[in-house]
Parts: structure tokens; sequence; C-alpha cells
């Protein structure tokens, strides 16, 4: 019985991770934390490359998908034209780039590969190399943080993070909402 809750720990935290790196705009570091202080230094490392790297193709092909079904009026825009210009070549290191620096929204990164004429198997490779060291960044400074701060206030502080996100998120939500009726 112990192995099978264990297996469902790990199958649980790597969902959640897919999840926020499909997402893209939550942090990463907030579940990053959780992955260490469950499955320990390594076991957190392993579940977080997995989630950023596997979550960031699921979500490239979900942007793809959704850009394609936008109005075709759009397409005809200076933004889309700049993005669909650009070489494999050009993107390929532009996104290896973007995902070296550790904190910059994966999401951005992700959608705006979406839009350029990249195939998914190069996003996979320069997106993969990119985020293995950057997760190692974010996991020596979460790591760092979870040694000198007791449990108690990491949970406090992720809490207040997704809290703070959240009412920033209700907040657009309801202004964009308010806009579109004008």
């Amino acid at each position: 019985m112990d192995m099978l809750s264990s297996v469902m720990e790990v199958l649980a935290l790597l969902a959640l991770n897919l999840a926020i790196g499909v997402i893209g705009f939550i942090p990463s570091f907030l579940v990053t934390g959780l992955n260490i202080n469950l499955l320990g230094l390594t076991g957190g490392i392993a579940i977080s490359l997995l989630g950023e790297i596997f979550g960031a193709i699921l979500g490239f092909y979900l942007y793809r998908y959704g850009f394609s079904k936008v109005q075709p009026s759009w397409k005809k825009s200076r933004f889309w034209h700049f993005m669909h210009s650009r070489s494999v070549g050009t993107v390929f290191f532009g996104i290896l780039l973007f995902r070296l620096v550790p904190f910059i929204p994966s999401g951005l990164i992700t959608a705006g590969a979406s839009l350029t004429p990249i195939r998914g198997s190069m996003f996979f490779i320069a997106s993969s190399l990119g985020k293995i060291p950057a997760v190692l960044v974010e996991v020596a400074a979460v790591y760092g943080f979870t040694q000198i701060v007791p449990s108690g206030y990491q949970y406090a502080a992720a809490l207040f993070v997704l809290a703070a996100a959240g009412l920033i998120w209700m907040r657009k939500r309801k202004k964009d909402a308010a806009g579109s009726r004008q």
C-alpha cells in the first residue's frame, strides 16, 4: 500500500507540474518547493524538469491550435507577419536564449514560439536545452529558500502569491468583460 501511495503522489505532482508548464503564467517556483519538500532534492529536480519540459511542449501545441482558430483578419497584422517571417534557426536560438533566463514567464515564450514556423520537434529541443539550466538555477534558489525559511512561512508565501495572482486574474477578467460590453 505504501508503494501505491508513493506512486500516486509522484503522478499527482507530475500532473500538477505539467499543468503549471502548460498554463505557463503561474510561477513554477511555487511547485518546485513542493517537489523538493515531498521528493527530496533529486526527485524534486527530476519532476520539475519533466513538468517544465513536457508542459511546454503540450502548451506549444495547445497555443498553436488556439492561434489557428483566430479570426483571419488578425493574421493580417504586422505582428503576425513579423512572427511568421522569422527563420527557424532564429526562432530556435531565440527560444533557447529566452529559456536560459529563469523566472521569465514560460507561457509568453511558448505562445510566441507557437506563432512561428518552427516545428514541434525543434521547439522541444530548443526549449528543453534552455530549460535544463534554468530549472537547476530555480531549484537552487528554491532549495536555499526552503533550507532557511520555516515551512509554515513557505506555505503562507505560496498561498499569498497564488491569491494575488488569482485576484489580478479576476480583476483583469472583470475589466475585460466590462470593456467588451461597451
